[in-house]
């Protein structure tokens, strides 16, 4: 038998106590309500976590990848952001897909992605679309030099990363 302690209390008012049909003690069935309670909570905080990654949750386009510096050029006519290659001028260094590269060397890098798309993609016609990501402080001289490496390796449709007003 059971002594007369915390034992013989923590047996009969246990979990196994209040969900079992046969009650020891031939009181009525108890049901505990705080732990419906608890569940309740629980599935509304999952329920709103849930929502917001997605809403949050971009799945068109990709993401641009900016400095801390950097502010792009506002602009009130946009449109939804393309998977293209990305080129991007930050604290004075340029950037062709996440490459540094020179002034000099990116009309070869640009025809190098080129080159591979055409090598993926076999009898179709190449696009032709890039993305330049710039701070708006740059000046035009440096950034035409960029469309006009761009337009020799091809690249004829330019579009701007901005954002919206």
């Amino acid at each position: 038998m059971i002594s007369h302690g915390i034992l013989k209390h923590s047996v009969l008012m246990g979990t196994l106590d209040t969900q079992s049909v046969i009650n020891p003690r031939g009181a009525k069935l108890k049901r505990n309500i705080a732990a419906d309670l608890l569940l309740t909570a629980l599935i509304d905080a999952f329920s709103i976590l849930v929502i917001f990654l997605l809403m949050n949750f971009s799945s068109n386009g990709e993401i641009l990848f900016m400095g801390k510096n950097m502010e792009l050029p506002k602009a009130h006519l946009t449109d939804v952001l393309e998977r293209n290659p990305v080129i991007k001028v930050d604290e004075g260094k340029l950037y062709v897909e996440n490459k540094v590269v020179t002034a000099d060397s990116i009309t070869a890098e640009l025809l190098e992605l080129r080159k591979k798309y055409q090598e993926l993609h076999p009898g179709e016609a190449f696009p032709g679309i890039a993305t330049i990501q710039a701070d708006r402080r740059v000046k035009y001289d440096y950034l035409n030099q960029i469309i006009l490496a761009m337009n020799q390796a091809g690249y004829s449709d330019i579009k701007f990363a901005v954002v919206v007003k």
